[in-house]
């Protein structure tokens, strides 16, 4: 509750920043409204240093105007909602509270009063994700196969990704480590011999081609739910 006294103090306060002239009258009113509004003194305060220095030094001279008591209630409720909005529950030791209803009320009530410093913002979740979140965030930003067939061809150039001759910056190509080998018109291919360390032997060409045929078998026996003996059948 704002005292009598309280009141004729924040008069004054404005009187001081607006020149206003206070009489008897305005302390009652003053007294009467701040106290239905349940508002603080500490509240009022500062609700009158933001209409005057931050609110009111906004606009132009001519649309500057005198606090009112409404003024004051609607800034004071303002920054105790502002002092509430990183608000974080502090329990008691363990992992049982069976006074959490009162522990809580009277941790909100001492940081709206500005008794409790409020957070200026939320303390930020710490640690790394958990290594099947980051399994799955690793697949982000990749083009989707359009086919089973291109799925299973992506899951053998991932198993081959940095070994084999997909290790490497194709010399012939030029595409980029861990991508298979283009042709002129941009279509995969085996890898080109140059890739592979060889100078051209088309017996070894076709090897690798059936390699990777094979692979693609197994990969799609795989995802069809064959057993392991099934798929390297």
């Amino acid at each position: 509750m704002i005292s009598y006294e309280e009141a004729g103090q924040l008069l004054g306060l404005a009187a001081a920043r607006d020149q206003r002239n206070v009489g008897d009258a305005d302390v009652l009113a003053w007294h009467a409204d701040l106290n239905a509004g349940g508002v603080s003194y500490t509240d009022a305060c500062a609700a009158l240093t933001r209409f005057y220095a931050v609110d009111m030094a906004s606009l132009e001279p001519e649309k500057r105007r005198r606090i009112t008591t409404p003024d004051v209630i609607g800034i004071a409720r303002k920054i105790r909602n502002e002092r509430l909005a990183n608000f974080i529950y502090e329990p008691p030791p363990g992992d049982e509270d069976p006074n959490y209803l009162q522990r809580l009320r009277r941790q909100l009530e001492a940081t709206a009063n500005g008794e409790t410093p409020a957070l200026t913002e939320r303390p930020a979740i710490e640690g790394a994700p958990p290594p099947q979140v980051r399994a799955l965030l690793s697949g982000i930003g990749r083009t989707v196969p359009e086919s089973g067939e291109e799925a299973a061809a992506e899951v053998e150039r991932d198993a081959v990704r940095r070994s084999g001759p997909l290790g490497r910056q194709c010399p012939k190509c030029s595409v980029a480590i861990g991508r298979p080998c283009r042709t002129p018109g941009g279509k995969e291919r085996a890898s080109h011999p140059a890739r592979r360390g060889e100078t051209g032997d088309p017996a070894a060409e076709q090897a690798e081609i059936e390699r990777r045929k094979a692979a693609s078998a197994r990969s799609l026996a795989r995802q069809a739910g064959a057993s392991p003996e099934e798929a390297a059948s």
